[in-house]
């Protein structure tokens, strides 16, 4: 037996290393450092700087990174040219997503948007989504419900007499707001269902970040799941059928002609495509894709959103300076009325100051992977069918050829010499990625946080406690994804000065 095994071993090891010799030899790869096979590049992948280690190699080897991730190969894409290459030239080509255990186990199989490899109907399912979005923006429902949650948490942040963690307010106001947006529901600041729900989406955010073993070898997930594993999948459940239940209460309730939230627009939509009579349509319309959507929006908007919302605070209080110009900009355009959608295209500079914060704080360092569908090419290196492709959203964002001084916080990057907006920001800004991927949930974030932060400003002056400096080091998670170190501020109320 124990020859059988020896023999057994060796001739699988033989037959790997034939199919990777073959593989170099009929596709021209890009190039990456040395691994030890079979392991592959350990210490970058299990690093929560890989974002930062491959910028790095990038350096030597050009922007087009080969590295192995135990037995799979990995593709890192590091600046401008080669990543409108691969998501704007050729779209199609790298349109696809990797069929991971995780991302499976919280998309109902890859029925959602965001992880679901690109097909027919994955395209049905985006066109729908993207239909009830716009029916969503029209009129001025979501700036309706952006004031009324806003005022809540405001007035609760001005009894804050001593030093607050501005996290806290950030993670619970935008989770408010997603609610409602979602839902349609208007709940307490205080309510358990929301805290439970935060914590739920919080621990399942983090547990993903971090990864899973399962991901590397998928036949543990049934033979021999870990007990992170395991505890995923329970909060995944429990998620998915938190939202269910309320897509189940918008069916049974639904008139049309009556936009509650986004799952009435979805359900108008849907109701659109069903009016045509195309059978084949209704199939790929079914209700656990529509679900799966109103997670993606939930999940994807809470996160993005927090995660910037705590950056922008973060620069205003390292800045007062420039904190001070924004809310001039908006004395001067808001006066004492209510910040609205009319006001969105005179906040050049408040505005500018979000981007830059969307730049230098990497909320989606390395985002989601794509995956090739067919073989192609990007920056004159083959790229196989099934390969797994990063766009290095750090390395875009700290390029020095199109961002002078790039760590330095400059909202005059998108400001032409009149101090408006530019007609185009820098190629290289892609915090919403680009292409057939391209964020959905782009056209309602940008003008949402927005709003959100000039109610912030207008209401209140940030400020570092007495005698407390500006940390400039930053937390880092997985995928990339960084967030400022935990900081305390204190808050002055504007509106009692005027």
């Amino acid at each position: 037996m124990f020859v059988n095994t020896q023999t057994l071993l060796a001739t699988l090891s033989i037959g790997l290393f034939v199919y990777y010799v073959i593989k170099r030899m009929k596709y021209r790869l890009p190039p990456g450092p040395w691994c030890i096979p079979f392991v592959g590049h350990y210490k970058i992948y299990s690093s929560v700087e890989m974002h930062k280690k491959v910028a790095e190699l990038s350096k030597v080897y050009g922007p087009v990174v080969h590295l192995s991730f135990g037995t799979q190969t990995w593709i890192f894409l590091n600046n401008n040219d080669v990543v409108i290459e691969a998501l704007v030239k050729k779209k199609a080509d790298f349109a696809g997503r990797p069929k991971l255990a995780s991302t499976d186990a919280i998309s109902a199989g890859g029925k959602d948007i965001a992880f679901s490899s690109y097909s027919p109907a994955w395209k049905l399912h985006r066109k729908i989504a993207g239909q009830a979005l716009r029916n969503y923006l029209q009129g001025d429902l979501l700036e309706n419900m952006i004031q009324e949650n806003m005022e809540k948490f405001l007035n609760k942040m001005a009894q804050e007499k001593d030093p607050f963690i501005f996290k806290d307010y950030a993670d619970s106001m935008v989770f408010h707001q997603l609610y409602t947006i979602c839902f349609g529901q208007k709940l307490p600041i205080d309510d358990p269902e929301v805290k439970t729900l935060l914590k739920l989406e919080e621990d399942l955010i983090d547990a993903f970040g971090s990864g899973f073993v399962e991901d590397l070898v998928p036949c543990l997930k049934d033979l021999c799941p870990t007990a992170k594993w395991k505890k995923f999948v329970q909060k995944a459940e429990q998620l998915e059928q938190f939202i269910r239940a309320k897509y189940r209460d918008h069916v049974d309730t639904f008139k049309p002609g009556v936009n509650r939230d986004f799952i009435d627009s979805l359900l108008a939509a849907k109701e659109e495509a069903e009016n045509e009579g195309d059978e084949s349509i209704l199939q790929k319309l079914d209700d656990t894709r529509l679900v799966q959507t109103i997670s993606d929006i939930f999940l994807a908007g809470v996160d993005t959103t927090r995660f910037t919302m705590d950056w922008f605070i973060y620069f205003m209080t390292m800045y007062p300076e420039i904190q001070t110009k924004c809310q001039e900009e908006i004395d001067r355009v808001i006066g004492a009325g209510h910040p609205s959608m009319k006001d969105r295209n005179k906040l050049d500079y408040t505005e500018a100051c979000l981007f830059e914060s969307m730049r230098l704080g990497s909320v989606a360092g390395l985002g989601i992977p794509h995956m090739t569908i067919c073989d192609s090419q990007v920056g004159g290196y083959d790229i196989p069918k099934g390969t797994l492709v990063f766009i290095n959203h750090w390395a875009l964002h700290n390029d020095p050829k199109f961002f002078k001084d790039p760590e330095k916080f400059d909202p005059y990057r998108y400001l032409d010499e009149n101090g408006k907006k530019k007609p185009t920001r820098p190629d290289s800004w892609l915090p919403f990625s680009a292409g057939n991927r391209v964020c959905l949930g782009e056209t309602v974030a940008k003008p949402e946080i927005l709003l959100m932060c000039a109610n912030l400003l207008q209401r209140f002056e940030f400020r570092l406690p007495n005698g407390e400096k500006a940390n400039p080091e930053h937390r880092l998670t997985g995928l990339g994804t960084e967030l400022p170190a935990e900081y305390k501020i204190i808050v002055k109320d504007r509106v009692t000065k005027k």
